[in-house]
Protein backbone atom coordinates (compact mmCIF):
# COMPACT_ATOMS: atom_id res chain seq x y z
CA UNK A 1 0.00 0.00 0.00
CA UNK A 2 2.77 2.68 0.61
CA UNK A 3 4.32 1.75 -2.03
CA UNK A 4 1.43 2.49 -4.30
CA UNK A 5 1.10 5.72 -2.46
CA UNK A 6 4.49 6.06 -3.09
CA UNK A 7 4.32 5.44 -6.64
CA UNK A 8 1.23 7.94 -6.75
CA UNK A 9 3.36 10.63 -5.36
CA UNK A 10 6.43 10.02 -7.63
CA UNK A 11 4.55 10.08 -10.43
CA UNK A 12 2.68 13.54 -9.80
CA UNK A 13 5.82 15.39 -9.73
CA UNK A 14 7.58 13.70 -12.50
CA UNK A 15 4.47 15.19 -14.26
CA UNK A 16 4.86 18.41 -12.80
CA UNK A 17 8.38 18.70 -13.95
CA UNK A 18 7.93 17.34 -17.44
CA UNK A 19 5.16 19.49 -18.10
CA UNK A 20 7.76 22.70 -18.52
CA UNK A 21 10.08 20.21 -20.60
CA UNK A 22 9.21 21.31 -23.97
CA UNK A 23 6.72 24.26 -23.31
CA UNK A 24 7.74 27.31 -20.83
CA UNK A 25 5.42 28.36 -18.09
CA UNK A 26 4.93 31.26 -20.07
CA UNK A 27 3.66 29.48 -23.48
CA UNK A 28 2.01 27.29 -21.21
CA UNK A 29 -0.06 29.63 -19.14
CA UNK A 30 -1.33 31.44 -22.19
CA UNK A 31 -2.20 28.77 -23.96
CA UNK A 32 -4.75 26.96 -21.12
CA UNK A 33 -5.73 30.83 -20.51
CA UNK A 34 -6.14 31.43 -24.34
CA UNK A 35 -8.48 28.15 -24.83
CA UNK A 36 -10.61 28.71 -22.20
CA UNK A 37 -11.45 32.62 -22.99
CA UNK A 38 -11.42 31.76 -26.94
CA UNK A 39 -14.21 28.74 -26.43
CA UNK A 40 -16.35 30.43 -24.19
CA UNK A 41 -16.56 33.57 -27.02
CA UNK A 42 -16.97 31.61 -29.63
CA UNK A 43 -20.11 30.27 -28.12
CA UNK A 44 -21.23 33.19 -26.45
CA UNK A 45 -20.85 34.50 -30.12
CA UNK A 46 -23.00 31.60 -31.29
CA UNK A 47 -25.20 32.00 -28.52
CA UNK A 48 -26.28 35.76 -29.20
CA UNK A 49 -26.65 35.60 -33.21
CA UNK A 50 -28.91 32.43 -32.03
CA UNK A 51 -31.07 34.98 -29.69
CA UNK A 52 -32.60 31.59 -27.47
CA UNK A 53 -33.71 33.11 -24.50
CA UNK A 54 -33.46 29.48 -23.02
CA UNK A 55 -29.90 29.74 -24.19
CA UNK A 56 -28.47 32.99 -23.26
CA UNK A 57 -24.76 34.30 -23.48
CA UNK A 58 -24.13 34.10 -20.00
CA UNK A 59 -25.92 30.80 -19.57
CA UNK A 60 -23.26 29.83 -22.42
CA UNK A 61 -20.69 31.36 -20.75
CA UNK A 62 -21.02 29.49 -17.25
CA UNK A 63 -21.71 26.39 -18.66
CA UNK A 64 -18.07 26.50 -20.80
CA UNK A 65 -16.56 27.77 -17.48
CA UNK A 66 -16.94 24.52 -16.08
CA UNK A 67 -16.79 22.92 -19.03
CA UNK A 68 -12.64 24.26 -19.21
CA UNK A 69 -12.23 21.11 -16.35
CA UNK A 70 -12.82 18.87 -19.48
CA UNK A 71 -9.52 19.74 -20.76
CA UNK A 72 -6.79 18.49 -18.08
CA UNK A 73 -9.35 16.33 -15.80
CA UNK A 74 -10.68 14.24 -19.02
CA UNK A 75 -8.42 14.99 -21.80
CA UNK A 76 -5.10 15.51 -20.21
CA UNK A 77 -5.55 12.02 -18.29
CA UNK A 78 -6.97 10.01 -21.24
CA UNK A 79 -4.07 11.19 -23.64
CA UNK A 80 -1.54 9.89 -20.73
CA UNK A 81 -1.32 6.80 -22.09
CA UNK A 82 -0.67 7.59 -25.35
CA UNK A 83 1.80 10.43 -24.53
CA UNK A 84 3.91 7.53 -22.89
CA UNK A 85 3.46 5.47 -25.68
CA UNK A 86 4.78 8.35 -27.90
CA UNK A 87 7.89 8.34 -26.22
CA UNK A 88 8.66 4.68 -26.00
CA UNK A 89 8.33 4.81 -21.89
CA UNK A 90 5.42 2.63 -21.21
CA UNK A 91 7.48 -0.68 -20.78
CA UNK A 92 9.73 1.54 -18.53
CA UNK A 93 6.71 2.14 -16.67
CA UNK A 94 5.53 -1.54 -16.70
CA UNK A 95 9.13 -2.20 -15.04
CA UNK A 96 8.19 -0.14 -11.87
CA UNK A 97 7.24 -1.73 -8.90
CA UNK A 98 4.41 0.07 -8.51
CA UNK A 99 1.02 -1.05 -10.67
CA UNK A 100 0.17 1.41 -13.76
CA UNK A 101 -3.14 2.25 -12.15
CA UNK A 102 -1.23 4.25 -9.73
CA UNK A 103 0.60 5.92 -11.82
CA UNK A 104 -1.14 7.42 -13.96
CA UNK A 105 -3.42 7.98 -11.12
CA UNK A 106 -0.59 10.26 -10.11
CA UNK A 107 -1.11 12.01 -13.18
CA UNK A 108 -4.75 12.43 -12.66
CA UNK A 109 -3.64 14.42 -9.25
CA UNK A 110 -1.47 16.74 -10.94
CA UNK A 111 -4.08 17.00 -14.04
CA UNK A 112 -7.02 17.61 -11.19
CA UNK A 113 -4.63 20.78 -10.14
CA UNK A 114 -4.67 22.25 -13.69
CA UNK A 115 -7.97 21.71 -13.83
CA UNK A 116 -9.36 23.61 -10.95
CA UNK A 117 -7.00 26.44 -11.87
CA UNK A 118 -8.67 26.76 -15.18
CA UNK A 119 -12.19 26.65 -14.15
CA UNK A 120 -11.35 29.25 -11.30
CA UNK A 121 -9.83 31.01 -14.14
CA UNK A 122 -12.58 30.46 -16.30
CA UNK A 123 -15.27 31.54 -13.76
CA UNK A 124 -13.65 35.00 -13.45
CA UNK A 125 -13.82 35.08 -17.18
CA UNK A 126 -17.35 34.46 -17.53
CA UNK A 127 -18.05 37.44 -14.69
CA UNK A 128 -15.50 40.04 -16.31
CA UNK A 129 -16.37 39.97 -19.65
CA UNK A 130 -19.36 37.46 -20.29
CA UNK A 131 -22.01 39.14 -17.47
CA UNK A 132 -22.23 35.93 -15.42
CA UNK A 133 -23.56 36.98 -11.96
CA UNK A 134 -21.55 35.43 -9.13
CA UNK A 135 -22.05 37.91 -6.61
CA UNK A 136 -24.75 35.88 -4.89
CA UNK A 137 -22.79 32.50 -4.85
CA UNK A 138 -21.96 30.32 -1.97
CA UNK A 139 -18.17 30.09 -2.41
CA UNK A 140 -17.52 27.34 -0.39
CA UNK A 141 -20.19 25.65 -2.07
CA UNK A 142 -18.90 26.66 -5.30
CA UNK A 143 -15.48 25.01 -4.30
CA UNK A 144 -17.16 21.67 -2.87
CA UNK A 145 -19.28 21.03 -6.31
CA UNK A 146 -16.21 21.97 -7.83
CA UNK A 147 -13.60 19.70 -6.53
CA UNK A 148 -16.27 17.05 -6.50
CA UNK A 149 -17.20 17.87 -10.02
CA UNK A 150 -13.01 17.39 -11.09
CA UNK A 151 -12.97 13.87 -8.70
CA UNK A 152 -15.47 12.17 -10.71
CA UNK A 153 -14.11 13.70 -14.01
CA UNK A 154 -10.53 12.31 -13.30
CA UNK A 155 -12.21 9.41 -12.49
CA UNK A 156 -14.29 9.23 -15.86
CA UNK A 157 -10.86 9.94 -17.66
CA UNK A 158 -8.88 6.82 -16.30
CA UNK A 159 -11.53 5.06 -17.36
CA UNK A 160 -11.30 6.34 -21.13
CA UNK A 161 -7.10 6.39 -20.56
CA UNK A 162 -6.95 2.69 -19.78
CA UNK A 163 -8.09 1.95 -22.97
CA UNK A 164 -5.16 3.92 -24.39
CA UNK A 165 -2.87 1.20 -22.51
CA UNK A 166 -4.06 -1.49 -24.92
CA UNK A 167 -5.29 0.86 -27.89
CA UNK A 168 -2.64 2.29 -30.30
CA UNK A 169 -3.44 5.74 -28.87
CA UNK A 170 -6.13 6.91 -27.30
CA UNK A 171 -5.92 10.62 -28.44
CA UNK A 172 -9.17 9.93 -30.72
CA UNK A 173 -11.24 8.67 -27.56
CA UNK A 174 -10.43 11.81 -25.68
CA UNK A 175 -11.60 14.05 -28.32
CA UNK A 176 -14.69 12.27 -28.99
CA UNK A 177 -15.15 12.29 -24.90
CA UNK A 178 -14.15 16.25 -25.06
CA UNK A 179 -17.06 17.69 -27.46
CA UNK A 180 -19.42 15.46 -26.51
CA UNK A 181 -19.49 16.67 -23.72
CA UNK A 182 -20.30 19.64 -25.10
CA UNK A 183 -23.10 18.45 -26.50
CA UNK A 184 -24.62 16.43 -23.95
CA UNK A 185 -24.12 17.76 -20.72
CA UNK A 186 -26.02 21.34 -20.96
CA UNK A 187 -22.54 23.46 -21.20
CA UNK A 188 -24.80 25.65 -24.26
CA UNK A 189 -28.18 24.76 -24.04
CA UNK A 190 -30.38 22.98 -21.85
CA UNK A 191 -30.35 19.20 -21.71
CA UNK A 192 -34.37 19.37 -22.81
CA UNK A 193 -32.92 20.25 -26.43
CA UNK A 194 -31.93 17.27 -27.21
CA UNK A 195 -33.87 14.42 -28.80
CA UNK A 196 -36.00 12.16 -26.30
CA UNK A 197 -33.73 9.37 -27.12
CA UNK A 198 -30.73 11.13 -26.24
CA UNK A 199 -31.17 12.87 -23.23
CA UNK A 200 -30.20 9.48 -20.90
CA UNK A 201 -26.82 9.55 -22.30
CA UNK A 202 -26.30 12.50 -20.61
CA UNK A 203 -26.47 11.72 -16.89
CA UNK A 204 -23.33 8.95 -17.89
CA UNK A 205 -21.21 12.20 -17.72
CA UNK A 206 -20.24 13.48 -14.29
CA UNK A 207 -19.62 17.38 -16.07
CA UNK A 208 -23.86 17.53 -16.74
CA UNK A 209 -24.19 17.57 -12.54
CA UNK A 210 -21.36 19.77 -11.85
CA UNK A 211 -22.63 22.16 -14.95
CA UNK A 212 -26.61 22.21 -13.27
CA UNK A 213 -24.69 22.34 -9.55
CA UNK A 214 -22.48 25.54 -10.58
CA UNK A 215 -25.71 27.11 -12.27
CA UNK A 216 -27.24 26.35 -9.05
CA UNK A 217 -25.06 27.91 -6.85
CA UNK A 218 -24.45 30.85 -8.73
CA UNK A 219 -28.65 31.12 -8.37
CA UNK A 220 -28.08 31.34 -4.80
CA UNK A 221 -28.24 27.92 -3.70
CA UNK A 222 -26.28 26.83 -0.86
CA UNK A 223 -23.99 23.30 -0.21
CA UNK A 224 -27.35 21.79 1.09
CA UNK A 225 -29.15 22.71 -2.21
CA UNK A 226 -27.02 20.58 -4.03
CA UNK A 227 -25.64 18.30 -1.63
CA UNK A 228 -27.59 15.80 -4.06
CA UNK A 229 -25.66 16.44 -6.97
CA UNK A 230 -22.22 16.65 -4.95
CA UNK A 231 -23.20 13.26 -3.71
CA UNK A 232 -23.62 12.12 -7.14
CA UNK A 233 -20.86 13.53 -8.06
CA UNK A 234 -18.30 11.63 -5.49
CA UNK A 235 -20.42 8.12 -5.66
CA UNK A 236 -19.91 8.39 -9.70
CA UNK A 237 -15.98 9.47 -8.98
CA UNK A 238 -15.56 5.98 -6.69
CA UNK A 239 -17.67 3.38 -9.08
CA UNK A 240 -15.22 5.39 -12.23
CA UNK A 241 -11.98 4.53 -10.05
CA UNK A 242 -12.88 1.12 -9.56
CA UNK A 243 -13.81 0.33 -12.80
CA UNK A 244 -10.45 2.30 -13.93
CA UNK A 245 -8.64 -0.13 -11.77
CA UNK A 246 -10.39 -3.12 -13.46
CA UNK A 247 -9.87 -1.88 -16.96
CA UNK A 248 -5.94 -1.21 -16.14
CA UNK A 249 -5.03 -4.44 -15.00
CA UNK A 250 -7.15 -5.89 -17.89
CA UNK A 251 -5.63 -3.87 -20.81
CA UNK A 252 -2.20 -4.53 -18.89
CA UNK A 253 -2.56 -8.12 -19.54
CA UNK A 254 -4.15 -7.80 -23.10
CA UNK A 255 -1.02 -5.49 -24.37
CA UNK A 256 1.83 -8.15 -23.07
CA UNK A 257 -0.18 -10.36 -25.02
CA UNK A 258 -0.51 -8.51 -27.93
CA UNK A 259 2.86 -6.66 -27.52
CA UNK A 260 1.38 -3.43 -28.15
CA UNK A 261 2.89 -1.47 -25.18
CA UNK A 262 5.05 0.28 -27.78
CA UNK A 263 3.02 0.30 -30.54
CA UNK A 264 2.11 4.32 -31.56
Amino acid sequence: MLRDVLGVKASALVALRSQFAIVGPGLWLIQILSTALFQMWFFVLVSDFAGDPGATPAYVALGNAVSALTYSAVYGVTMSAGAEKHIGTMATIMSTPTRMFYVFLGKGAYQSIIGLFTVTVSLAFSSLFFGVDLSGANFIALAAVLLATCFAMVGFGMVIGSVGVYLRSSMILGSMVLYLGLLLCGVNFPISYLPGWLQPASYVFPLTYGVQAVRDVAAGAGLADVSFLVTLMLALGVLFFVMAYALFNFFEKQALKRGSLDMF
